[in-house]
């Protein structure tokens, strides 16, 4: 496995431009990762990093063994998977999520997922936030994928919680909106119409915010979910702050648009949570493997 933890340590450093950083990351020794680049640096015969001061960046040999390094990665967990699975009746594989999750982001998952692996089975539920931290708390399943809320401190102080990405929320209104033809919004603006919010009071909070900080409390209606405010801002009722992958089927189409607020963003961190008590079964840990390895490779393109 030499080869490849040199090329895991190849692949963090790229990506955080930095042995401090990528010794912090790998958990190891920042002369470990010196070791590991000097000896590719000499099996390669090439120089793969220009330092400049405490940061370094790929040269252009770097940026070859980049690819590479990417597709040695992908395909060594496939055949750890592919092999795991080899002498297993088949497991089927339960995935509780989020509505937002389970319905924009995990299905495409899964799709590549069962593409690798056909003769996997898999069955995906999904729950609001609050239903999900229930079923967590009452020890009903192990894990599931869901924002990841800083606020929430059953979530911080009993589980383990994973990252996978961050996504941003956009001002969404209906095409025929006054405001439709404008390059820009202000903050001053969202206290001139209703914001429609749903009714997860960490996803307002989430929200609500970054928007007070610029000094601004705006007029709110509470809705059930991002389908329903969606409805509403087609048919006029105001507007929302949505995650783009939420709506970027409405964008697309044109049925809604977005406009930027000077000085306002909103983020909310994606991920996936898992009890402290108890393990992962071995399908369930492979999934969540699978799924960090795609967005890794997602983040280093």
């Amino acid at each position: 496995m030499k080869v490849l933890d040199k090329m895991e340590t190849f692949l963090a450093l790229a990506e955080c431009g930095s042995f401090s950083e990528t010794a912090k990351r790998l958990f190891c020794s920042q002369p470990t990762v010196t070791n590991h680049i000097q000896q590719l640096e000499e099996k390669f015969e090439a120089t793969l990093f220009i330092r400049s001061g405490k940061s370094v960046r790929l040269t252009a040999q770097g940026e070859i063994l980049h690819q590479y390094a990417k597709k040695m990665i992908v395909l060594f967990e496939e055949a750890s998977l592919n092999i795991k699975n080899a002498g297993l009746s088949n497991p089927v594989l339960s995935l509780y999520a989020s509505n937002y999750l389970g319905v924009y982001i995990l299905p495409d998952m899964l799709a590549q997922f069962y593409h690798r692996f056909p003769q996997q089975r898999f069955e995906l539920h999904t729950h609001c936030y609050t239903d999900l931290i229930g079923l967590l708390m009452e020890e009903k399943i192990n894990m599931a994928f869901l924002p990841i809320y800083e606020e929430d401190k059953y979530v911080q102080g009993q589980l383990d919680s994973f990252t996978l990405f961050k996504d941003e929320f956009v001002l969404v209104l209906p095409p025929d909106h006054d405001w439709a033809g404008r390059k820009m919004l202000y903050a001053r603006d969202i206290a001139r119409i209703p914001l429609m919010l749903p009714q997860n009071s960490y996803l307002q909070d989430c929200i609500l915010s970054p928007i007070r900080s610029l000094g601004i409390e705006p007029d709110t209606i509470h809705m059930s979910s991002f389908e329903v405010i969606k409805k509403s801002i087609k048919a006029g009722l105001g507007a929302a702050f949505i995650p783009y992958y939420a709506v970027r089927g409405m964008l697309d189409t044109g049925e809604l648009v977005t406009k930027p607020v000077f000085g306002l963003r909103i983020e909310r961190n994606n991920g996936f949570v898992r009890r402290k008590s108890t393990p992962l079964t071995r399908i369930e840990s492979d999934f969540c493997e699978y799924v960090q390895g795609v967005f890794r490779s997602a983040s280093n393109e």
